[in-house]
């Protein structure tokens, strides 16, 4: 076995060994695996809070980390430490829940924190040694002063939203950064929009708290001194601020300009960016490539119902298409089962993919989790199918449909997310696409030649032309010949859409049936 890393904090001669370990998601929509073996990594993106706890190690204490992402590498359950430290999302809860009864049968004590640790923390009240509840920017140094100490809590729970300010940039001394496609950084905390569904608010809360610009560049820097190519701010609304979004990609130009090699970046964000043009040419000037959008739907009466007025002020058709015309992949964030959807609304929805050229989305079942304002309304009216809401969106539901039966909801979903990644509707989507992109920054045409995205295209041209099936070798040649043909400039950007396809292509035909099985 390679030797173990290590990154040690303090300067005494003993330290404690604290081993940090990442669940393995399961197969899902929204991990991206299919790009991300396309293009010969391992997995998506790091584990930004565990190299957050690392630099949370207090000055004066001494310990050791190991790291295993369990997507990345094998988890050494022997692993030789003091301490185990488990964060994920409700996603993982069932890695959890192993890791914790496997550490624990062997011994070792357990510190369990993170999302699911704190939505869930009645499911994890005895799964741990140490619950952390809440951000742990302030509780994870206390608790490592009172562990070293040999006086400890079995709870540690913020009451109060932190000051973003006080989190310090991931260390990420125990990566590789070639083993993710994205080095994640987040800006913000915290939305002001108040979704029926959404339960981030329930763990960041509503008031947007935002790191200062000179830290995220600090973050953004060392992202790019280890490798990385592209960023994708974590934030769950990189607009919730929108003077502190503005600020910060006036300075994104004015760094990412100045490199020899630029980074690309992708963010979550609302469709209120496309109502300012000036704050969508700064993320095209910044070179942001993608923007997840949470459209949601294009049903009013559904958007009304789930509180998502913000996507009600202006068209939505020409809110994508401004984004679209600006060359920057509208990624569609889509759902279906509102209680406002019959069966007329998968027809809507593929004619609203259609007529925006969107060549991407994705699309959910809608899920009530619990502490959501809809998981109240739905227990009320007595339409949960049951408490246990597992994080996945694509391939189940919690909740019984308003207008459709649970058969007709799932079969008519799979269709339509079927349809939208056939080949020739894809190519057909795509080409429309690229050829209503009408702005292209001329910042960054004279930068330096990059050795590794010239790689990255070796190995999907590779895949296409020798190892895909027929259907996707003539849709990759198809789209390399008209997109010379539309603008050579925008050949780069027909190869994030090609890859993207290639995961969402497999993960739909892969799972359509098992959607339709679900009971």
């Amino acid at each position: 076995m390679p030797p173990v890393r290590t990154k040690r904090y303090g300067t005494g001669d003993h330290c404690k060994r604290i081993y940090l370990v990442a669940p393995r998601h399961q197969e899902n929509f929204w991990s991206m695996q299919g790009t991300v073996d396309l293009l010969g990594a391992k997995t998506l993106m790091p584990n930004a809070a565990l190299a957050t706890l690392m630099a949370l190690t207090p000055p004066g204490v001494n310990v050791e980390y190991v790291l295993c992402d369990e997507n990345v590498s094998t988890l050494d359950w022997n692993m030789p430490c003091d301490l185990v430290a488990v964060t994920g999302a409700t996603l993982h809860r069932k890695r959890i829940h192993e890791l914790c009864a496997g550490f624990r049968q062997k011994g070792v004590a357990i510190a369990l924190g993170g999302t699911y640790a704190t939505i869930h923390h009645d499911q994890c009240r005895f799964l741990a040694d140490y619950h952390f509840i809440g951000e742990a920017e302030y509780t994870w140094p206390l608790f490592l002063q009172q562990w070293v100490g040999g006086k400890t809590h079995s709870v540690y729970s913020q009451e109060t939203y932190i000051d973003i300010k006080d989190s310090p940039a991931p260390d990420w001394s125990l990566i590789n950064a070639t083993d993710y496609i994205n080095i994640n950084v987040q800006t913000s905390r915290g939305c002001p929009n108040c979704c029926e569904f959404c339960d981030v608010i329930q763990y960041v809360g509503r008031k947007p708290r935002t790191k200062s610009v000179r830290q995220v560049l600090c973050e953004v820097e060392a992202a790019h001194k280890i490798g990385a190519r592209t960023v994708f701010f974590s934030d769950d609304n990189f607009l919730a601020d929108k003077s502190f979004t503005r600020e910060l990609l006036a300075a994104l130009i004015d760094w990412n300009t100045a490199q020899s090699r630029p980074l690309s970046f992708a963010t979550q964000i609302t469709v209120e960016i496309a109502d300012d043009n000036e704050m969508l040419k700064m993320c095209a000037d910044a070179c942001f490539s993608v923007l997840f959008l949470g459209v949601e739907t294009v049903r009013r009466k559904s958007l009304e119902e789930v509180k998502k007025s913000q996507n009600l002020k202006y068209d939505i058709f020409e809110r994508i298409n401004k984004i679209s015309r600006y060359g920057i992949m509208p990624f569609l964030g889509l759902i279906v089962g509102f209680d406002h959807d019959d069966e007329s609304v998968f027809d809507e929805l593929y004619d609203f993919i259609t007529c925006t050229n969107s060549p991407i989305a994705g699309i959910s079942l809608l899920n009530a989790p619990q502490h959501t304002p809809l998981y109240d309304r739905l227990k009320k009216e007595g339409r949960l199918l049951s408490d246990d809401f597992s994080g996945e969106w694509q391939l189940y539901t919690n909740i019984i449909p308003k207008l459709l039966s649970r058969e007709e909801l799932l079969l008519l979903y799979s269709e339509l997310f079927k349809k939208i990644y056939d080949p020739a509707l894809f190519h057909n989507r795509l080409q429309s696409w690229l050829k209503q992109v009408a702005y292209r920054s001329n910042l960054y045409v004279r930068k330096k030649f990059d050795p590794k995205q010239l790689a990255n295209g070796i190995k999907m041209i590779s895949y296409f032309l020798l190892a895909a099936n027929r259907q996707e070798r003539n849709l990759f040649i198809k789209t390399m010949i008209e997109t010379w043909r539309i603008n050579p400039d925008l050949i780069r950007r027909a190869f994030t859409f090609l890859a993207q396809y290639h995961h969402f292509h497999e993960f739909v035909n892969r799972n359509c049936q098992t959607i339709r099985e679900v009971k």
